[in-house]
């Protein structure tokens, strides 16, 4: 019931999180573009405000710079304080011709106008008493009390337009006593002229007003057509003694809303949401198809009908186990160094080497290795094992093991072994008498054979003894399966049985057209079954002779490896098919091409072999490339007493051999 639920939870999990990053998504693009929003404004603002400060520091400085100029005229007045009107209007000619801005000079000793240029249009401005009319009290105590200019304005001219009035008071010199003031007035449309503030309008919309506190549209004596909102402008102040104006701007559409290049910003920003947003639904669809496959795998895991277990690779530790693998082998497999103890059919531990580690000590993947392991009670159950180690990035490598109980096979095979027993025990003694007359036959025991009757003796006689080599194989494979061969174990020269060996197959050898090459056989002794080691051999030099073409060369040699040492038998014939590694050196295992079974024998040769060497303590082995041969050896632990060198002591001359067992 509670997978059930989960079954039923996981899409509306996968929904979820689907839904979920969609709407993070489109916060962050939202959350991105009010900020490339918020950023862009502030720039564009900055730049304006940069722009109002610079026209508003030009403005200022025009003014002063026209004030300066007339700062002369006071000078000379102050010296020479009984100017009279033409040296007055001399002097302001000069000064109008450096200061363009300026729209009359009048000359007020004691507040008074006396003098005026140009005159023209403004006469009427002599014997105007500037504190009855445009000085307040403030102004009038500041001209008094400091040498200095003070301002007014804007004002409206009665000729049109607007301008700025400026009043520098004059001191005598050296009395310090106050003589009247210099009245300026400027033109306001040739001061904006001057600094260009109608760019300003047609950039944007601009107010001059002579108030900073109430907005751009409180004092405004100036300014663009407003039929925009102002949207906080950007402002900048101008004060000079008398008066503070203050310069607002904004673009003519107000701030924008919207980043720099919105199109392609918020282009980029969709493609963001989308590909993220597809790309979540790809991998949730992945989860979703994955979550599929570990229900799928979870129900073969949990119903195989063999073990299944996960252990990691380098702990050891089991991970996971289907119900059968703990059924078979119960709590005893909970580490990998539990497969390696494996015990052969009789019960007896196999020595060190042949485990599960040294078989992925060597490779990642294995398949077919047979044994015994202790059970869930502690007997000893058949197994055929399969591994396969997976390296995984950033985490522990795992193994998977595959644990086939084989009882009922192992079962089958004994009867069948015992089978086979019988039949070749009972076959053994007729095929003995048959074969011994046979052979009295053909040595002309009982007189001279015609011709015909000869050969067809011999041919009888020769697979007779065939069928003897079959019936003896079998008998034992049996022998060596059910633990009841005997083993006399010595210690002698590696060397001299190998020739010993090799001299005994040099007839069919000979009858094969193969030459046998010995060398670099090793001094060092082995402890083994001298007979047994001759038989595994000579399994081998034989299916190498039989695979190998006429006139082909098959090489013996040894080679040291430690403290064990190999005997390699190297034949030139087909090579062997990768995909008959697993089965090679099991009973009756044979390549089926149609070359190979032509070569003939029943496929007992190697088991035997294998068998042999497992029970005095050795292995057998091989490597091959398809089309280039093959390379097999026996390997054996050297004796405790041998020497270590690997000087070749003997040679075989190459030559053509006899028979010698399949």
């Amino acid at each position: 019931m509670i997978l059930k639920n989960h079954d039923k939870a996981f899409p509306v999990l996968i929904w979820a999180a689907r839904i979920g990053i969609f709407l993070l998504m489109l916060m962050l693009a939202f959350t991105l573009d009010s900020a490339a929003t918020s950023k862009h404004r502030t720039d564009l603002q900055k730049q304006w405000q940069a722009r109002v400060d610079d026209l508003s520091l030009q403005l200022q400085g025009t003014i002063l710079q026209n004030i300066q100029t007339v700062w002369g005229l006071a000078a000379n007045v102050a010296v020479q304080p009984d100017i009279n009107e033409q040296r007055f209007q001399d002097l302001a000619e000069v000064i109008f011709h450096l200061a363009p801005e300026l729209l009359n000079i009048g000359l007020a000793p004691d507040f008074t106008i006396r003098y005026i240029y140009p005159q023209e249009g403004n006469r009427a401005a002599i014997g105007l008493d500037l504190r009855t009319q445009s000085l307040s009290e403030q102004q009038v105590r500041l001209l008094l009390d400091t040498e200095r200019a003070v301002f007014s304005g804007p004002i409206d001219l009665v000729q049109g337009g607007q301008g700025l009035a400026a009043r520098i008071s004059i001191h005598e010199s050296p009395t310090d006593r106050f003589w009247g003031v210099i009245s300026v007035i400027l033109d306001l449309d040739r001061l904006y002229a001057a600094v260009n503030l109608a760019q300003l309008a047609r950039d944007g919309q601009f107010t001059l007003a002579t108030s900073s506190s109430d907005g751009p549209e409180a004092g405004k004596f100036h300014g663009s057509d407003t039929s925009s909102k102002w949207q906080e402008p950007v402002f900048s102040t101008m004060k000079m003694s008398g008066i503070s104006w203050t310069l607002y701007a904004q673009p003519r559409q107000g701030w924008p809303g919207h980043p720099a290049n919105p199109w392609l910003f918020r282009s980029l920003l969709a493609l963001m949401v989308l590909v993220i947003v597809g790309g979540t639904h790809w991998l949730t669809n992945l989860i979703q198809r994955d979550r599929t496959m570990q229900r799928r795998f979870q129900g073969l895991f949990d119903l195989a009908p063999f073990g299944i277990g996960l252990y990691g690779g380098n702990s050891g530790k089991l991970l996971r186990a289907n119900p059968v693998f703990e059924r078979t082998l119960g709590t005893g497999a909970a580490s990998l160094d539990y497969f390696d103890r494996v015990y052969d059919d009789q019960g007896t531990q196999l020595p060190d080497g042949q485990g599960l580690s040294a078989t992925l000590a060597n490779r990642f993947r294995f398949s077919g290795l047979e044994g015994r392991f202790p059970g869930r009670s502690q007997a000893l159950v058949p197994l055929l094992l399969h591994g396969l180690k997976l390296n995984i990035h950033d985490s522990e490598p795992v193994v998977w093991i595959i644990a086939e109980d084989i009882t009922e096979r192992k079962e089958v095979e004994r009867m069948k072994s015992e089978f086979i027993s019988t039949v070749s025990h009972e076959l053994r003694t007729p095929l003995t008498s048959i074969s011994g007359s046979l052979s009295l036959l053909s040595k002309n025991a009982v007189g001279e054979l015609p011709a015909k009757a000869s050969s067809l003796v011999t041919i009888a006689l020769r697979n007779s003894q065939q069928l003897g080599f079959l019936i003896n194989d079998l008998l034992d494979i049996e022998k060596l399966l059910a633990g009841k061969m005997a083993f006399r174990i010595e210690t002698f020269p590696v060397a001299g049985a190998v020739l010993e060996c090799l001299e005994n197959i040099q007839n069919y050898a000979s009858d094969r057209e193969v030459a046998i090459h010995a060398s670099r056989l090793s001094e060092v002794a082995v402890s083994a079954d001298r007979q047994r080691l001759a038989q595994a051999l000579n399994n081998l030099l034989s299916n190498a002779i039989k695979f190998s073409p006429a006139g082909a060369k098959v090489n013996v040699y040894t080679e040291i490896h430690g403290q064990r040492v190999h005997i390699l038998v190297r034949d030139h014939g087909p090579g062997i098919d990768p995909e008959f590694r697993n089965r090679i050196f099991q009973k009756f295992s044979q390549a089926d091409s149609s070359d190979r079974r032509a070569k003939g024998g029943t496929g007992l040769g190697l088991a035997i072999t294998r068998e042999l060497m497992i029970r005095m303590g050795g292995q057998v082995d091989y490597h091959s490339v398809p089309g280039h041969g093959a390379t097999f050896w026996l390997e054996l632990p050297v004796a405790a007493a041998s020497p270590t060198d690997t000087a070749p002591t003997a040679r075989a001359e190459d030559t053509s051999s006899a028979t010698g067992s399949d």
